[in-house]
């Protein structure tokens, strides 16, 4: 009886045991077959001009073939739009997917401010897409070319993301070798940091050292999603290419042009080594890729070319802001897209939390300023809704929809001279159409005042005259 029962004991035991395990084994089979949530590689590139990625079809001296092949493989966003005409402004936009004005972010970070006690940095209120990412439990990297304010708290590493490699400047020379820790010190332009520590030197070139830290990351966290931000700051000054790139391109006359011919190359292969990795680890069907330029070029600065747009960098005419914008997704948005309608650097971060199922808090949402572009991109809805886009710097400021823009070129001018143009027509922005439309012009200023309504004066910047506004651009006299 003793021993009949210890084996009903044991049989017990053991049918409990498999049971336990096949249950285990099932959950574990389960969650394997759970869809994984997608990756985001965001690139943003530096000063590249309208006409200077190859995908654009505009100039023949670029070569850019990885680019060329991955927005080949998606959408490109003919239209697509940045917030600001220069650096730190665009990144702050881009970065919390609301238009920076609101935070006073009207201009680089400089020697000027509006008044005593202003600390320069985005504001630590908002929220970065780096934030949302981690809040949902996705990995997030950050290497590349930061530009906000000094003070660490400002930095990458404590604004959303796990891993900062690069530096925190307008800036940075792409050679550093031989330099000790106190000479790292010394020259801040050119410090790089992984997370808070200084790195002394890098060997190599730049923008190779930032795509190998890049393809880094992906082979650290290829088996859960993770969110990489490559901001890299090729092709912006100072104007420095590796001897066998300047070779291929020695029949470029011109020696800006020539440098920055060779760095843009530079730069494309470098994305594609990225590339290469997430193909290598079959993430490319698992992974929505954007390219996006900062803002327009500068032909005196680093040989750009924003043809056929008017103006560059610094102006608010398409060719400050209106930059190459590509996004790919594959198995997921069509191939061989060109989508015309305006877009703007606010949506990429609505379109990324859509395409990562994540959604934000009431608070959080509110937040952002875009639009999913998700249902466009996959076809389910034929066009999007028209809107107005708004951008504002020190001089100048804007307003556009689907078909018109205005213009003020020098918001300083009591006269208060405005411009009008048909952008759908007249891309090069060439005729000004203010005289013969007058109900427009009313109609678009209405608007950009509204807008502007809800934004605090510029805080800081480069140019003075900013804290000279007339009461109707919300500015104060810094010499009171």
């Amino acid at each position: 009886m003793k021993k009949q029962l210890i084996k009903q004991c044991l049989a017990l035991a053991i049918t409990s045991t498999f049971t336990s395990t096949a249950f285990a084994q099932s959950e574990v089979a389960s969650h394997h077959n759970e869809p994984r949530q997608p990756n985001v590689l965001l690139i943003f590139v530096d000063d590249i001009g309208y006409a200077d990625m190859g995908f654009q079809n505009i100039r023949q001296d670029v070569v850019t073939p990885n680019m060329d092949k991955l927005a080949s493989e998606g959408a490109i966003l003919s239209a697509g739009y940045v917030t600001g005409a220069v650096c730190g402004p665009s990144r702050a936009g881009l970065v919390t997917g609301r238009y920076q004005q609101r935070y006073g972010y009207v201009d680089n970070i400089g020697p000027y401010i509006l008044e005593p006690g202003i600390e320069q940095g985005l504001d630590l209120s908002a929220q970065t897409f780096g934030d949302f990412f981690q809040q949902a439990g996705y990995t997030t990297g950050f290497i590349g070319k930061s530009h906000d304010g000094e003070d660490k708290k400002f930095w990458p590493q404590n604004r959303g993301f796990d891993y900062f490699f690069g530096f925190n400047n307008g800036a940075a020379d792409y050679f550093v070798t031989g330099r000790n820790m106190q000479n790292a010190k010394k020259n801040a332009y050119s410090s790089i940091y992984r997370n808070d520590d200084l790195i002394a030197n890098f060997d190599g070139y730049l923008t190779d050292v930032f795509a190998d830290e890049a393809v880094n990351f992906i082979d650290r966290h290829k088996d859960e999603p993770f969110f990489l931000y490559v901001p890299f700051n090729a092709s912006h000054g100072p104007m420095q290419a590796k001897q066998q790139d300047l070779e291929k391109f020695a029949f470029i006359e011109d020696e800006t042009r020539r440098k920055f011919v060779a760095m843009t190359y530079n730069m494309d292969v470098n994305i594609g080594k990225m590339l290469d990795k997430l193909e290598q680890h079959e993430l490319m069907e698992d992974t929505m890729v954007i390219f996006m330029s900062d803002n327009g070029g500068d032909p005196k600065d680093n040989g750009s070319f924003n043809t056929p747009l008017r103006g560059t960098k610094r102006d608010l005419w398409d060719g400050g802001i209106r930059v190459p914008f590509s996004i790919t997704w594959k198995g997921k948005i069509p191939a061989n897209q060109v989508i015309d309608e305006p877009t703007i650097a606010l949506d990429i971060t609505p379109t990324m939390l859509a395409a990562a199922n994540i959604t934000l808090s009431e608070k959080d949402q509110a937040q952002l300023e875009g639009i999913n572009l998700l249902p466009r991109l996959t076809g389910t809805q034929e066009k999007l809704e028209e809107r107005y886009l708004y951008w504002l710097t020190p001089m100048q400021a804007a307003v556009r929809d689907d078909d018109w823009k205005l213009l003020i070129p020098n918001i300083h001018d009591t006269r208060n001279h405005m411009e009008l143009y048909k952008i759908s027509e007249d891309v090069s922005e060439s005729i000004d159409l203010s005289a013969q439309f007058p109900e427009q012009v009313k109609r678009l200023k209405a608007a950009l005042d509204n807008w502007n309504a809800d934004n605090l004066p510029s805080q800081w910047g480069w140019h003075k005259e900013t804290y000279k506004f007339d009461n109707n651009w919300r500015g104060i006299n810094h010499d009171k």
